[in-house]
């Protein structure tokens, strides 16, 4: 059984003029010690289909449909009390921003204590033993004495490894990182994806990591899915999707890597921008930036279809594939 299996996923937002269609179908799956990578631009729904599993979806949003199966629980069905027991216990999640996930007039010391006595009957003692391994197993210099700093105190890197250490707290089965390193500097990043991957294998944890950085993704993860103006566009295995993308969208994701440009060259971006969720255009959401359109996309929405091992949603995923277009 996986740990999180999602099913035809759909989240709305109801507004004067209409329903907002947020999410729609959205399917995946993690097993105990995965680690799958949520990919796309800001705006695809990314965060929201995070935000859903741990039923934190700002007000009008809400669940329209579909399953969300944790421990063979469906999130969906569980009243506030129950959800409580399971956010912040079972699964975790590590926001981009440590200042905005961190207390700032409490300790460090004293934000991992309230969060393990949250979840745990235990003194005081006893959870400053646990707060000091976990900041010591996240790699934290003088863990004890970090107990007494404010989080202004540290740098931006101390203060996600800190975000870490409180998400381990309770030995969760599921880790949710959104965008974990984007307001760190590069060296910083690479420490801190490369202290998760760590964390994951050792504790057999289970990773869904959000992030626009298909570079991260590519070191970092084992599936991935794309996604695009809430619908999933491309989802396989990351050593499958990354080298030969069946989806124009992923295809022009990987081909904004500076990496894959040439050193004088201008950066290659996609044209236009994603469209918002009141101004969908008909058929594929992606039509009107695709080299690749014609008028069938432009007039229906592609179903998800099995191509070379993975789920490509694209009327012309087969003949772009086979011709190798996109490569």
């Amino acid at each position: 059984m996986a740990l999180l299996e999602v099913k035809d996923l759909h989240v709305e937002f109801p507004t004067r003029r209409g329903v907002l269609k947020a999410l729609q179908g959205i399917n995946f799956t993690v097993k105990r010690g995965e680690r799958l990578g949520i990919v796309g631009e800001s705006g695809a729904g990314k965060s929201l289909a995070a935000f859903a599993i741990i039923n934190l979806l700002s007000k009008p949003g809400r669940i329209a449909g579909g399953e969300i199966l944790f421990e063979g629980k469906d999130l969906t069905s569980l009243s506030h009390k129950d959800m409580r027991s399971i956010r912040g216990n079972r699964i975790a999640m590590i926001f981009q921003d440590p200042m905005m996930t961190l207390n700032p007039v409490l300790t460090i010391g004293t934000q991992m204590i309230e969060t393990l006595k949250a979840h745990r009957k235990m003194s005081d003692e006893e959870a400053k033993l646990i707060a000091i391994d976990r900041l010591t197993e996240v790699r934290i210099p003088s863990a004890e004495a970090r107990l007494k700093s404010y989080p202004h105190e540290l740098s931006g890197g101390m203060r996600q490894r800190v975000v870490i250490a409180i998400a381990l707290l309770a030995e969760p089965a599921l880790i949710i990182a959104d965008e974990p390193t984007t307001a760190l500097d590069v060296t910083i990043q690479a420490e801190i994806m490369s202290l998760m991957l760590d964390l994951c294998k050792t504790r057999n944890v289970g990773l869904i990591l959000i992030t626009h950085d298909l570079a991260v993704v590519s070191q970092v993860t084992q599936k991935i899915l794309v996604m695009y103006a809430g619908h999933v566009v491309e989802q396989g295995k990351t050593a499958d999707v990354i080298p030969a993308p069946h989806h124009p969208y992923t295809s022009g994701l990987i081909s904004a890597l500076p990496q894959q440009n040439h050193q004088g060259k201008r950066l290659y971006q996609i044209p236009g921008s994603m469209p918002t969720l009141n101004a969908l255009p008909p058929g594929c959401p992606f039509a009107p930036r695709c080299g690749f359109a014609d008028d069938p996309c432009s007039e229906k929405l592609p179903d998800l279809l099995t191509v070379k091992h993975r789920r490509v949603r694209c009327f012309k995923a087969e003949t772009l594939s086979a011709q190798g277009s996109l490569s």
